[in-house]
């Protein structure tokens, strides 16, 4: 098996910075494809590992963006500096989000250490779907004049129509058509491929996706869990959606209504850690181990699912705030936010749950 270099933290530093020139001087412009990893990775005669990472760093300032199998874009513009303006500042950041459970308080958690960096104190507002209350939230952080990081699910209402500047606003996890402003988005749909794959390579032929409905959040997980069914050949039945009430009891009363009408149902992938712990111990009240006699994935990686032991997609919250923060001091520097959209790609995290 090969090594990465002992020096390899700082060649990564030298691919970065030497393909960034590249992008300043326009030799890859706006909307060129960069070469393949492999062909980097031959150029400068190493890993993929230090490629990767030269790469993200890339990411991560917004010369670049990646998208799961197509490939790597240059998204930066020399225009993008030509008109210099006043540099923003904000009193703090505002973040709102339509809920709060172990899931957004781990994303919360994130963006509030990332956010001490600038430094901005942070204010959190949670809105648990009520459209006066979402939009008193938003008008009031807009009006203050701080930095607004929303989640659009259950917040649109409050915006204003598409096409309007959404001043000194990032959306995150969710996307908005036509809001001119930073967007972090969280590929759910491909987090929800990954899952389904893996839990048909272990033979599993029948899987349920247990939502806890109406969150408007896990429509991506289920446009993921329909289409990667329909990209394997399965048959329209092979995929059982199933709703339930949020957190562990839902869960577990979901998973056994799905065993007393389909017995033959033992993969389980699940819209949140919680609904995954509940669907655990109600399998294992109906004489089932998960890893052994089924299969439970949760998402979000939270720490219930790592002490757990429960597989999990994890999201990718750490490297969102990130993006937030990169995007938020691009801006400030700038003096206006851009229209950009970042794309965050999920992993599943296999654990004792999803094993055989």
């Amino acid at each position: 098996m090969s090594q990465e270099p002992v020096d390899a933290r700082y060649l990564y530093e030298q691919i970065y910075s030497e393909l960034k020139k590249e992008i300043l001087s326009g030799t890859y412009r706006k909307g060129d494809w960069f070469p393949p990893e492999r062909v980097l990775k031959d150029r400068f005669n190493t890993t993929h590992l230090t490629v990767r990472n030269a790469l993200a760093k890339l990411v991560l300032e917004g010369y670049i963006e990646r998208y799961s199998g197509k490939g790597t874009l240059v998204i930066y513009s020399r225009e993008r500096s030509l008109a210099p303006r006043r540099p923003l500042k904000f009193p703090f950041a505002h973040v709102i989000l339509p809920g709060l459970n172990e899931e957004n308080a781990f994303l919360l958690e994130s963006l509030e250490a990332h956010l001490r960096k600038i430094p901005l104190a942070v204010r959190f507002s949670c809105h648990h779907g009520d459209v006066m209350l979402s939009q008193g939230m938003v008008n009031e952080a807009l009006e203050s004049g701080a930095l607004v990081i929303l989640e659009p699910a259950g917040s649109m209402t409050a915006l204003p129509g598409p096409g309007t500047t959404l001043r000194n606003t990032i959306l995150i996890r969710g996307s908005a058509d036509g809001h001119p402003c930073p967007q972090v988005v969280i590929d759910d749909a491909e987090g929800a491929s990954a899952a389904v794959r893996h839990l048909l390579n272990l033979g599993y032929r029948r899987i349920a996706f247990l939502t806890a409905a109406p969150v408007a959040s896990q429509a991506g997980l289920h446009r993921g869990f329909v289409e990667e069914l329909a990209a394997r050949g399965m048959p329209a039945d092979s995929g059982i959606v199933e709703s339930c009430a949020p957190g562990s009891e839902g869960g577990a009363r979901a998973a056994q209504t799905i065993l007393t009408r389909d017995p033959g149902c033992r993969a389980f992938l699940c819209a949140s850690d919680e609904t995954a712990a509940g669907a655990i111990l109600g399998l294992r009240e109906e004489g089932l181990t998960p890893g052994v006699d089924c299969a439970v994935v949760g998402y979000g990686n939270t720490q219930l699912s790592r002490g757990m032991r429960i597989a999990s997609i994890d999201p990718g919250f750490d490297m969102l705030a990130q993006r937030v923060i990169a995007s938020a001091l691009d801006g400030m520097t700038r003096g206006a936010f851009l229209e950009e959209v970042f794309h965050i790609t999920p992993e599943l995290r296999v654990r004792e749950s999803s094993s055989r």
